[in-house]
């Protein structure tokens, strides 16, 4: 298997309200840049992926509209889903700005920011995907096994489950009725990394713990009401969806609990 020696330093794990830091050029490619630091998340966990710019250092701006992981190692940690761990980071620059890569050179210092709304967003979108995740595994716990995938948006959270029986009406109703029990508790959220591999890291609210590398916002509170929708995605496949139309994005609601 191709191993790289090297790996990108994940400054979102280190201070999840870091919005910008400064990264080195490790190598440009034809639309997408590696930098040895970013503070950008890639996609990844379901979640979509952070968008920024990186300033050059006579003050050109390059976009960047995805961040993708490439390289990473399996963990294998026992009790622990089959992840990619290290890897770097890829920026894939605005196809508009592509032309400005050629300003790059090697070692050069850049200033990555990230879209601090579309983050923040992001976040309260994933620790929400959780709470109906929760209230799945409260009412249906035999669809939890048949998981098929999720997909963290910046308005809204969906899982695909392969389920032969379908969420009924009321069983739907009941896991948009948990999630919002936890919501109006206002639980803290705790975000940590694993003893021994710091990229394999742990959602934990209520006693509740779930594997997760995902970003999070810091307590239930700030989600508001959800709603849960279904859809049938033909014979055995399900969908759940949560929206949460009253939801306050607090840009200083990052986790900062986060180890």
């Amino acid at each position: 298997m191709f191993a790289l020696n090297r790996k990108t330093n994940k400054r979102y794990y280190e201070d999840p309200s870091l919005w910008e830091c400064i990264g080195r050029v490790v190598k440009v490619d034809a639309n997408h840049v590696e930098l040895d630091s970013t503070v950008a998340y890639p996609e990844g966990g379901g979640q979509d992926a952070d968008h920024g710019t990186l300033t050059l250092p006579d003050g050109i701006q390059i976009r960047f509209n995805h961040a993708r992981k490439m390289y990473g190692n399996r963990a294998r940690i026992p009790d622990f889903p089959d992840i990619q761990v290290d890897g770097i980071i890829e920026h894939v620059v605005h196809e508009d700005d592509v032309p400005q890569l050629a300003l790059l050179t090697e070692g050069m210092a850049v200033v990555v920011c990230i879209d601090r709304l579309r983050r923040a967003r992001l976040s309260l979108s994933h620790t929400a995907s959780h709470l109906l995740y929760l209230g799945v595994a409260n009412v249906r716990p035999d669809a939890i096994a048949a998981t098929l995938g999720c997909h963290i948006r910046p308005d809204a959270a969906r899982f695909d489950f392969g389920i032969a029986a379908r969420f009924t009406s009321e069983e739907v109703l009941e896991i948009e009725r948990f999630a919002n029990a936890m919501v109006q508790r206002a639980s803290p959220v705790r975000v940590y990394a694993h003893s021994q591999i710091p990229d394999a890291r742990y959602w934990e609210c209520e006693g509740n713990v779930i594997p997760c590398g995902g970003t999070h916002i810091c307590s239930t509170e700030a989600i508001g009401p959800m709603q849960v929708t279904r859809k049938s995605l033909g014979k055995g496949k399900e969908r759940l969806a949560a929206t949460f139309n009253e939801a306050i994005f607090d840009l200083r609601s990052q986790n900062s609990l986060n180890r």
